[in-house]
């Protein structure tokens, strides 16, 4: 009896890890056909119905060919295997004809990504036990 309660638990274990497994991703990121430098691509994971906690997030911000590489909000390489909601952002000075200093805290920012992509985003990916180096999003802005 005691035998069995400790291969159980060993099997949750073993199952609960298995599922906080880590990745590596990588990616370009393309705007109307062309680069898109200096953009934060952001992974969150989705949640299995009916639990409470989906995982710890990614990001990764882009260089000036578009390409990144994502890292765990506590600094390790690579995403967790399973299905991520991404979220991309731009942003950059929105500055006016007779600004002629900026306000307190800077000028105000604009997002050149699509709201689509990033605060109501329409992108998923799946990143796959043995990781990804193809995590590539071409985006359209009208």
């Amino acid at each position: 009896m005691r035998f069995r309660v400790v291969l159980g638990f060993a099997a949750v274990l073993i199952i609960g890890c298995a599922s906080n497994k880590l990745a590596p991703v990588s990616g370009k990121v393309m705007l109307n056909g062309k680069p898109l430098a200096q953009a934060t691509v952001m992974f969150s994971p989705i949640g299995k119905p009916g639990s409470i906690e989906a995982g710890e997030g990614s990001a990764g911000k882009t260089n000036e060919n578009g390409e990144y590489s994502l890292k765990t909000s506590s600094g390790k390489n690579g995403a967790l295997v399973g299905t991520h909601q991404v979220m991309i952002t731009a942003l950059e000075a929105q500055v006016g004809d007779r600004d002629t200093r900026p306000r307190r805290g800077g000028p105000p920012l604009a997002d050149k990504v699509p709201s689509r992509y990033n605060s109501k985003t329409e992108l998923t990916f799946d990143v796959p036990s043995g990781g990804s180096d193809k995590a590539d999003f071409e985006l359209a802005s009208p």
